[in-house]
């Protein structure tokens, strides 16, 4: 695919970044182009060879209409996580390696959630923080706001729909009593 001065992209092991210039440099005898991306969030630059994006996995970023849609997945239900901490930090490793936004907001949503109901490990937690701020890095680009404005968006999306949960299931304990 190609890009142009100004694209948001998202590069699947760096994260977000908007590309500022489309570099020439010399190598021996043959010239390569290569795309640099500033990535604000993480005060990083990268160049990828132009010729390489497939390969690297460099994606446009998500328009500001997926952010409804990612708001949603955080809004939904959250599906119950393994107990086994292995099986459970593999499953959420492999959202977290798709770079892709809805699967990632499935992983924030499906952590908090387990940190609520449940115990987190420190690596369930290290891994929550790592996707939680991939995916508010992604929503502060494609929306052109903060990183920080990003991530109070996503905890109020999660607080609200959190709150909820666990007043139903306080309901439901009361009203069937003592197992």
């Amino acid at each position: 695919m190609q890009y142009s001065v100004g694209d948001k992209v998202v590069h699947p092991h760096r994260g977000p970044g908007r590309i500022v210039d489309v570099e020439r440099q010399q190598f021996l005898e043959e010239a390569k182009r290569y795309y640099v991306i500033e990535m604000p969030a993480r005060s990083l630059t990268v160049r990828i060879p132009v010729r390489r994006v497939d390969e690297v996995g460099l994606r446009p970023a998500m328009s500001r209409e997926k952010i409804a849609s990612v708001l949603d997945i955080l809004h939904a239900k959250p599906h119950l996580l393994p107990t086994d901490h292995k099986e459970r930090q593999e499953n959420v490793r492999e959202k977290i390696h798709t770079a892709h936004p809805i699967p990632m907001a499935e992983a924030v949503r499906d952590l908090t959630w387990r940190g609520r109901s449940a115990h987190l490990t420190k690596t369930d937690s290290e891994l929550l923080k790592t996707v939680q701020d991939f995916l508010a890095a992604e929503m502060a680009l494609a929306s052109d706001t903060e990183v920080s404005e990003a991530n109070d968006t996503i905890e109020l999306a999660m607080t609200g729909n959190m709150d909820a949960m666990v007043a139903r299931e306080r309901r439901e304990r009361e009203r069937t009593g003592p197992v």
